[in-house]
């Protein structure tokens, strides 16, 4: 099966044991603790449902969402217009994204996409990444530490995640965070990292 059609028919069959139902609880601490602030314009890949992109965008902050799945983003657009939230939910390849076309960001929020593509890709990932973002721009992810076989989720590990990123960006601080909902205590690495001029 390929991979758009095995994830739309998890979205499909409401098989999303991923999903927390809610923006993670360390995204939130940063807004509400004033350490990320709008405006700014942040893109979410593989954005799923799209909880943490209704959040920034009520916060203001210009919000644009991807995912390749149609029964992901058609939720995320009827949650978003439910909630009276403007937003852009794009069904796209996060990896197929052309800057020409949908403009640099600000920020790039990572959560549950790293983990859920092929680890072979990932070195894809910051490159993608890297392309998307303005100069200076960040990155503020949480990578998925959890330390089992197999996936996904696909797990990492800090020495990987530093490895992977440092020739794109400058790591400003990486680690287990203790924000996590209780289902993944001591199982995230919250990091952010800015992206290189060159």
């Amino acid at each position: 099966m390929p991979e758009k059609d095995f994830w739309n028919q998890r979205y499909v069959e409401k098989n999303t044991g991923w999903d927390l139902g809610q923006p993670a609880p360390p995204f939130v601490r940063l807004v509400e603790s004033g350490s990320w602030r709008p405006p700014g314009r942040v893109l979410i890949p593989g954005a799923g449902r799209s909880h943490e992109g209704i959040f920034l965008a009520t916060k203001g902050f210009d919000v644009t969402c991807v995912d390749f799945a149609p029964q992901a983003v058609l939720e995320a657009r009827e949650t978003a217009a439910r909630a009276g939230v403007k937003m852009a939910v794009l069904e796209e390849d996060f990896f197929r994204l052309d800057p020409a076309r949908v403009g640099t960001f600000d920020v790039l929020l990572e959560h549950t996409c790293f983990c859920a593509i092929d680890p072979e890709r990932r070195r894809e990932y910051v490159e993608k990444a890297w392309k998307l973002l303005s100069p200076g721009g960040m990155l503020i992810g949480l990578f998925y530490a959890h330390g089992r076989e197999g996936g996904p989720p696909w797990t990492t590990t800090e020495e990987e995640v530093r490895s992977l990123f440092e020739r794109r960006f400058d790591l400003l601080d990486l680690g287990v965070t203790d924000w996590s909902v209780e289902s993944r205590k001591g199982e995230e690495l919250l990091g952010r990292l800015r992206r290189k001029t060159g």
